[in-house]
């Protein structure tokens, strides 16, 4: 500390030359190492300094590093388009671009594109590249570019050639030089029961598998007949076309609205008649629906309301169909979803899977009908007119017993409240 403190003040001369580069930036400082700046470059030119065409000029003495003067003149270097040139003479060896408007291919070949400044060459025009890829079955998806659509790398599209038995995509990646994969297929498909009321969606592995039970019973049936030894060929038994119709067992609502219809059929009754003021009565709303919907009438009300505003819009519309999805719901609220569009004439059908399955409505011009009585204006209805319950009897009592208010003989019987019933 004492050596670093004695010789602070002291200047440590250096024999060696700076070497430094001076402001021009072609010479070097030839002064001793010193401290601060180098000194202004010395040198001086006796030649005159022109712009690149010589219309301007800086006469000697030129001091080293000094710059062309400006010229306002346009530039007369050679340029590699033949537009006007609207840049002055500069020092600069190469020129700004040119921004001459013109028309310019995209990088795609798609569309023909105005107002391109000249120097731009690589123009997308934001359309899909379409080019047809190696495996000459996809097509590439890539947005215009410049350059081969895939370079190192594969193509990984979902195949689009259909299965042998479902006729769906077979939606592996791509494979052009090998057979599709035997894997289940997962495309989602909308089955029904025959009538058409009962609707669902399911995996299509699932629902051929369903069939595909069926179809070994019937097939079972027929060969019991054969002989041992015989042989019959399986194709004959069960066809394709069989094998895609699907569909759901019908339920007991099923059997009676087709009982209905035939009896309808029978008695020349039609849809929008109502002899027997089945609508007005509100009978066609079912114990099961009406108990569900006391334990959660507000649910109820709402659905209705939606139910009934899209069938006002679609009647009163220009479009022929009007759909509304409903938020994922439990089972017990989809179910209540299906059999009151069953009632108002609109297409339910359920999606997804749980915990997010939910349901979609379709409301159809000259199909969907309001009721005249919703549901919830019927239990309104039916706690009205619900007798009241009996009223307590008093008696008097003895005075001898020394009690002289009056007693009760019978309880009050409790009164049930439909709409606060808990789940």
């Amino acid at each position: 500390m004492f050596h670093k403190y004695f010789f602070q003040d002291k200047e440590h001369k250096c024999p060696l030359v700076c070497g430094r580069k001076l402001n021009c930036s072609l010479h070097r400082c030839e002064e001793p190492c010193h401290r601060g700046n180098c000194q202004t470059c010395w040198q001086t030119s006796f030649d005159e300094l022109t712009c690149y065409c010589g219309e301007s000029v800086i006469y000697p003495p030129v001091p080293c590093g000094t710059q062309p003067p400006e010229c306002k003149n346009s530039c007369t270097r050679p340029h590699e388009c033949d537009h006007p040139v609207y840049h002055t003479c500069h020092s600069e060896e190469k020129c700004p671009p040119c921004t001459y408007l013109t028309q310019k291919w995209c990088m795609g070949k798609h569309e023909l594109r105005n107002n391109i400044p000249c120097h731009l060459t690589d123009i997308s025009c934001g359309l899909r590249c379409n080019q047809m890829l190696k495996c000459g079955m996809h097509k590439c998806k890539r947005i215009c570019h410049k350059g081969v659509c895939l370079i190192d790398e594969e193509c990984k599209q979902p195949c689009t050639s259909l299965r042998l038995y479902c006729n769906h995509p077979c939606m592996a990646p791509c494979h052009p030089s090998l057979p599709c994969p035997t894997t289940s297929c997962n495309t989602k498909v909308d089955l029904q029961c025959e009538c058409g009321r009962r609707k669902e969606s399911m995996i299509c592995s699932e629902a051929s598998s369903t069939y595909q039970r069926i179809a070994a019973i019937s097939i079972a049936t027929k060969l019991t007949d054969l002989q041992l030894g015989d042989s019959v060929e399986i194709s004959r038994l069960i066809t394709k076309k069989e094998m895609k119709q699907t569909r759901l067992q019908c339920n007991e609502e099923c059997f009676a609205l087709e009982r209905n219809r035939r009896f309808a059929e029978a008695l020349h009754i039609r849809d929008n008649s109502d002899p027997f003021n089945i609508r007005s009565s509100g009978s066609k709303y079912s114990d099961n629906l009406k108990e569900d919907a006391r334990k959660d009438l507000k649910f109820v009300s709402d659905i209705e309301k939606e139910m009934r505003t899209l069938v006002e819009a679609v009647n009163k519309g220009k479009h022929s169909k009007k759909s509304h999805c409903y938020p994922p719901m439990n089972r017990d609220h989809r179910r209540i979803i299906h059999e009151l569009a069953q009632i108002y004439g609109i297409e339910s059908v359920s999606y997804d899977n749980e915990p997010k399955r939910n349901v979609v409505i379709t409301a159809v011009k000259g199909k969907s009908i309001c009721p005249s009585n919703t549901l919830t204006s019927v239990l309104e209805r039916e706690m009205q007119t619900r007798p009241p319950p009996p009223i307590p009897h008093y008696r008097q009592t003895d005075k001898n017993n020394g009690n002289s208010g009056l007693q009760k003989t019978l309880k009050v019987e409790p009164v049930i409240d439909y709409f606060d019933v808990q789940d």
